[in-house]
């Protein structure tokens, strides 16, 4: 089958053009390395090359003009805005860069697009007008409104001026080179003539001033043109990757009278396309490697497999897994230095100085700083201690590194002290990099991370030449925005033959060439397509008023950038990352799910679900076989108690138990700087016990109910001072979960208030209320058990056990198939049941007792209220009164599950969740 390329040289071949004497325009330079070779294989002899020009190139050529850098760009406009503000009304350059950069794009947008900028900007103004009148009730208007209706009305004057000044200068941003190429296009399309003309080939989603210009040039009749696409997609007039290609032949005058060339209608052969699951980043690396393992190399012609990154993210994990027996491999993308670790931990050191305030650094930035693998290449021991004391001493601002532990000379100068300039802070990270130079030059199995941080030494170098001329520079801010703004264009580059060996690349590096083998990873919703999320200050109706693209033009652009991989391949394998919550939340793409539903007969579509391997052995769950110390340790909590959650910890996974309780190795300790859910939950239960505690024993009221709610606000912060161990106020993300655990106490007490109010008589009888009885097994002896019962009230004469939860649990969650009791210690998602039963169990040895109920009042399910302990009838559980028959049943599966505990013959397997 032959590729694109094939397939128009070999058409403009037999019409007789003479190959060398063509110009080309391609969607990238990438391609147009392989048309030189694609050229060469039609040719007898040697040629000059001819003139191929990417897409961009061909506009820059055809304007006359240079693009300029983000940068570079960024000052020339501000000089331009500086030409329309004075001194009073202008921002500072600080300030400028907070906005700037967007409104470039929106620039970018609006010229690329052809809108009429006097058009553009009246409906923009007369929409801020809008907003306007609506803000005429706020007599006077502030500072700040004023100054944004301003900035509206000014903002025609700012693009007037910036265009005025790029022009002149000949050095433009990429959208006014589309504007000044299409005010060129007839007059250049005169170069060409019948005999050699100009030949569009692959383009697909044209900005309208490239469909303008195209258009220009082929009515010049001096081009022709080819597209990349599948009649497939062409004759369904909904399919999103024939979307743009059907409506220029649908709208352009030119194909009334020329041959429309779709070059392809092999959507619908052979074949075999592999759906693959696996969990995480990493876990569609391993997968990719294990594709590349299982070829056979010598007969497997490398050039014609390619691995497509969705997410370009992935490239450094992905070379780690690829087979080290691939001899011959082209990294086409390169690897952007914003991309690299390297880069990630200088953007934790300028975070940590940027947000540093007066109580210090905020621990979280150092704790990203510190944990970096360059740290502790740095001074690794000095690091660790330091971690530790952070996290055990709960220090949430530092404001003083070296008060604490000596840190290697490298940090002392950036840790110790807070940056008050631009230019110290420049000092700082050009010290870092000196010490890591040291640590990386002498050793050969560093030199990919000394590669790094030669590009971040050369983007240190050129901020240190802007602040030497801008020296209005002040806020660290800026700093931090030009060293991200400048990573992405420090590319390390990969060596390697470009038509030679299996190809890495990006997504739109696959323009308009073809393999026979296509893997691509991260193929989920949310990176394929990409989404919704924009920066613009131009609202949608208005991008549709004007013909601007929205989110909807993307995702026809992703779907035909993968539809049209597809057509001409053989094998595909699309690997997509199905663990919930991460990047695409475990939902792989809906392209994966349209062919899923196409039923193409010859495709033959297979699912795979990965587990994700750290290395290559088959790695079973953990078994630890108990031995003397276990059965020493379980002796000593026999003694001192076994608890509800101890037994639940046991039941949800037998190695969490054994780590916790036997070992006693406690989750490493984290710093709590925002609240946790037990803190929160901590705080709610003191704070209830608080505010109920005077009124034991008594038959609660309207007037106890008042008396409740007006010290609810004052308990609450007592309770949150105490759980935190602070005598500060909430502050930051800690004030939305203070007022979430308000709204928790709130509505406890009206649900408490609502009982009474409907004529209930409720008795709180005790809080908090501890309790532990001894439990006799003939083959072990004397076990006890404890727990703590949160509250024990009687409401109209009925004992009720009740358990606070601040997490969601339903009916189900507390119920039990009558004849299944063994559930409750089969699995984990019957652990509330047994925890209820437990408390249950315990009252009912320490008190009279008869019957009683038991069960959660839940703080994310007040609409349930309180949720006893039931039983499942038909297909919905109702509740069951806790009496001596239900706790003997309880008590069969407790002996059971503590057996099991003590047996010698039963390993700790790890359970796999």
């Amino acid at each position: 089958m032959n590729t694109f390329l094939q397939d128009v040289i070999g058409t403009l071949q037999n019409q007789g053009f003479n190959l060398s004497k063509l110009t080309y325009v391609v969607p990238s330079r990438r391609v147009a390395t392989f048309l030189n070779k694609t050229i060469a294989t039609y040719l007898d002899q040697p040629i000059f090359e001819p003139i191929i020009y990417s897409v961009e190139d061909f506009i820059s050529h055809t304007a006359q003009v240079e693009i300029a850098s983000d940068v570079d760009l960024l000052f020339d406009f501000y000089n331009s805005y500086l030409k329309i503000e004075n001194n009073n009304t202008a921002d500072s350059l600080d300030e400028f860069i907070t906005w700037a950069p967007t409104i470039l794009k929106d620039f970018n947008e609006i010229d690329r697009f052809l809108v009429p900028p006097t058009d553009f900007f009246n409906y923009l103004g007369n929409l801020k007008e809008l907003e306007q009148g609506h803000w005429s009730i706020l007599e006077p208007k502030t500072e700040m409104i004023e100054k944004y209706l301003h900035f509206w009305k000014r903002l025609e004057l700012y693009y007037n001026q910036f265009t005025e000044d790029c022009t002149s200068k000949g050095i433009v941003y990429q959208g006014l080179a589309y504007r000044l190429a299409f005010a060129k296009a007839e007059q250049q399309s005169k170069q060409y003539n019948k005999e050699t003309p100009i030949v569009f080939l692959g383009l697909n989603a044209l900005n309208k001033a490239e469909e303008e210009i195209i258009k220009i040039f082929l009515e010049s009749e001096n081009a022709t043109i080819f597209y990349d696409s599948d009649q497939y997609f062409q004759e369904n007039e909904y399919h999103e990757a024939g979307r743009f290609i059907r409506r220029y032949k649908n709208e352009w005058k030119y194909f009334n009278k020329e041959k429309f060339n779709i070059t392809s209608s092999n959507f619908n052969t052979l074949k075999n396309i592999n759906i693959i699951g696996t969990s995480g980043p990493i876990g569609m690396c391993q997968v990719a490697g294990k594709l590349i393992s299982d070829f056979d190399i010598q007969a497997t012609d490398l050039d014609k497999t390619a691995i497509v990154l969705a997410d370009e993210a992935l490239l450094l994990p992905l070379l780690s897994a690829i087979p080290n027996d691939i001899k011959h491999l082209n990294i086409t993308m390169g690897l952007t230095l914003d991309k690299t670790p390297l880069a990630s931990f200088f953007n934790h050191l300028i975070r940590l100085k940027v947000e540093a305030v007066d109580q210090g650094f905020y621990y979280k930035n150092i704790i990203a700083v510190l944990e970096s693998h360059f740290s502790t290449l740095l001074d690794g021991p000095a690091v660790k201690e330091l971690i530790q004391t952070i996290n055990r001493e709960n220090l949430v601002y530092i404001p003083s590194i070296d008060t604490h532990h000596n840190v290697h000379t490298a940090y002392t100068n950036v840790l110790r002290f807070k940056t008050n300039t631009t230019t110290n802070l420049i000092e700082e990270l050009s010290h870092i990099c000196n010490a890591l130079q040291s640590k990386l030059i002498d050793d050969e199995n560093k030199r990919l991370e000394l590669e790094q941080l030669l590009g971040i030494n050369s983007v240190i170098e050129q901020i240190k030449s802007i602040l030497t001329t801008q020296t209005s520079i002040t806020d660290l801010r800026t700093v931090q925005y030009l060293f991200k703004q400048f990573l992405p264009q420090k590319k390390l580059d990969f060596i390697g033959e470009p038509v030679k060996g299996l190809q890495v690349m990006g997504l739109l590096e696959t323009r308009a060439l073809d393999y026979e083998h296509i893997i691509m990873l991260s193929v989920n919703e949310g990176v394929l397509p990409a989404g919704k999320s924009t920066a613009s200050y131009i609202p949608y109706d208005m991008k549709i008023k004007f013909g601007l693209p929205t989110y909807t033009d993307k995702d026809s652009v992703y779907a035909y950038h993968f539809y049209r991989l597809l057509q001409r391949c053989k094998n595909a394998d699309f690997i997509y990352n199905s663990e919930p919550g991460s990047l695409g939340g475990g939902e792989k793409s809906r392209f994966l799910m349209q062919l899923e539903t196409n039923n193409i007969a010859n495709h033959k579509i297979n699912h795979r679900l990965y587990a994700n391997k750290i290395t290559t052995e088959t790695v079973n769950g953990l078994s630890i076989k108990k031995d003397d110390f276990y059965f020493k340790r379980l002796q000593q909590i026999a003694i001192s108690g076994f608890s509800p959650s101890s037994i639940t910890s046991y039941i949800y996974d037998p190695i969490d138990f054994y780590r916790s309780k036997i070992l006693k190795i406690n989750d490493v300790e984290e710093v709590e700087e925002d609240m946790a859910a037990n803190t929160m939950g901590t705080m709610i239960h003191k704070t209830l016990e608080a505010l109920y505690l005077p009124y034991i024993n008594q038959i609660l009221d309207e007037k106890h109910f008042k008396e409740i709610r007006s010290r609810i606000n004052k308990t609450i912060h007592n309770a949150y001072l105490d759980s935190y161990h602070t005598a500060q106020d909430p502050q930051g993300k800690n004030i939305i979960m203070y007022e979430v655990a308000q709204h928790y106490v709130k509505k406890m007490i009206a649900y408490d208030q609502n009982l009474v109010n409907s004529g209930n008589t409720l008795i709180i009888k005790k809080l908090e209320a501890r309790y532990s009885t001894s439990l006799t097994i003939d083959t072990i002896g004397n076990i006890k058990l404890h727990g703590e019962v949160d509250r024990i009230d009687e409401l109209n004469g009925r004992t009720r056990i009740i358990d606070y939860k601040s997490g969601m649990v339903n009916k189900s969650n507390v119920g039990l198939d009558p004849d299944n009791y063994e559930a409750l210690i089969d699995g984990y998602d019957k652990s509330k049941a047994f925890q209820v039963l437990m408390y249950a169990y315990l009252y009912s040895k320490n008190n009279p007792f008869t019957e009683c109920t038991a069960g959660i009042i839940s703080f994310k399910n007040f609409k349930d209220g309180f949720i006893p302990f039931s039983v499942k009838i038909g297909r919905s559980f109702q509740a069951q009164p806790i009496d001596i028959e239900e706790l003997n049943k309880f008590e069969e599966q407790l002996i059971q599950i503590i057996l099991e505990l003590y047996n010698n013959d039963i390993n700790l397997t790890e359970k796999d969740h």
